[in-house]
């Protein structure tokens, strides 16, 4: 349970920082890579002076910090709902293979509970990400449907004043300008 909530914090705070932080250049995006890259490779070093169980551990973290660093930067250079799933799916996917290698140092029929206690949070996680993917798919969608409505509704009143103008335009004298500014009034138009 503190696993999920602790994905979905995760989650939402990088989506927030991720739509707050400017989209990244090509030589800016190449970069990071290099440098995600460069701390893998530096990791994987560290894992090789570790013995037994402790360097897989080791090394599977420093896979699952990769994937995730690369997702994060992908999702800052292009902060998509399908981004931020991948994110989603990369940080569950890291925590189950070290929940998985932790596994391994369980004996018996322990080692199995371990194994399907890893794989329901996984789970869980995977439907987490899927559901959250929906729900900012169907917000952005509701954003949008709110756009087309005020645009629809500018047009509209746009309408409403071009046709009163050109009622106002067929009165004489100060009738019509008394009527054209009634008519930018309820209108709201310059």
């Amino acid at each position: 349970m503190t696993f999920r909530i602790a994905c979905l914090a995760a989650a939402l705070a990088c989506s927030a920082a991720a739509s707050a932080a400017p989209l990244l250049g090509k030589d800016e995006l190449k970069a990071n890579k290099v440098r995600i890259e460069a701390q893998y490779d530096q990791a994987q070093i560290r894992c090789k002076h570790v013995e037994g169980h402790a360097r897989e551990l080791c090394n599977e973290q420093a896979r699952g910090e990769r994937d995730v660093q690369a997702a994060e930067l992908q999702l800052r250079a292009e902060p998509t709902p399908a981004n931020g799933q991948k994110l989603r799916l990369a940080k569950a996917e890291a925590a189950y293979a070290q929940a998985l290698v932790k596994c391994k140092a369980i004996l018996g029929a322990a080692r199995s509970v371990c194994r399907e206690d890893a794989r329901a949070v996984f789970e869980s996680a995977k439907a987490e990400a899927k559901l959250q993917q929906e729900v900012v798919a169907q917000a952005l969608n509701s954003e949008n449907q709110v756009r087309e409505r005020a645009a629809q509704a500018d047009r509209i009143a746009q309408a409403q004043f071009t046709a009163a103008r050109e009622r106002c335009e067929m009165l004489p004298g100060e009738a019509r300008a008394a009527c054209l500014t009634d008519a930018r009034q309820r209108f709201g138009r310059p």
